[in-house]
C-alpha cells in the first residue's frame, strides 16, 4: 500500500505539478531580475545626464555664436559706413578735380577773350 500510494504521488506529480513547474520556469527564465531592471535604469539616466551635458555645452555654444553673429554685424555695418564714406571722399575728390579743370577752362577762355 504504501508503494501504491508513493507511486500514485509520483504519477500526479508528473503528470500535474511538473508540467506547471515547467511552464512557471519557462515564464521567469524570460524575466529580467530586479537587480538587471535596475542596473539598466541607471544606465540610461547616466545617458540622460550625458544628454543633459552635451545640450547645455551646444546651447552655450550657440549662444556665443550668436553673440559673434551680432558683433559680426555691427562691425561690418562699421566697415560699410566706412566705405561709404570713403566713396563720398573719393567722389568728392573728383568733383574737385573737375571744378578745378573747368576753372583752368574758363580762366583760358578769358585770357583768349581779352
Amino acid at each position: 500500500m504504501p508503494n501504491e500510494l508513493f507511486d500514485t504521488l509520483m504519477r500526479f506529480y508528473r503528470e500535474f505539478i511538473e508540467p506547471e513547474f515547467e511552464t512557471l520556469r519557462s515564464r521567469f527564465d524570460g524575466m529580467v531580475t530586479k537587480d538587471e531592471m535596475l542596473s539598466h535604469m541607471d544606465d540610461i539616466y547616466k545617458r540622460f545626464d550625458r544628454l543633459e551635458s552635451e545640450y547645455q555645452a551646444l546651447r552655450a555654444a550657440v549662444k556665443r555664436l550668436e553673440e559673434l553673429t551680432a558683433a559680426l554685424e555691427q562691425r561690418m555695418a562699421a566697415v560699410e559706413q566706412k566705405l561709404d564714406r570713403m566713396a563720398l571722399r573719393s567722389e568728392l575728390v573728383e568733383l574737385k578735380e573737375h571744378v578745378s579743370q573747368i576753372e583752368q577752362r574758363i580762366a583760358a577762355i578769358e585770357k583768349q577773350l581779352n
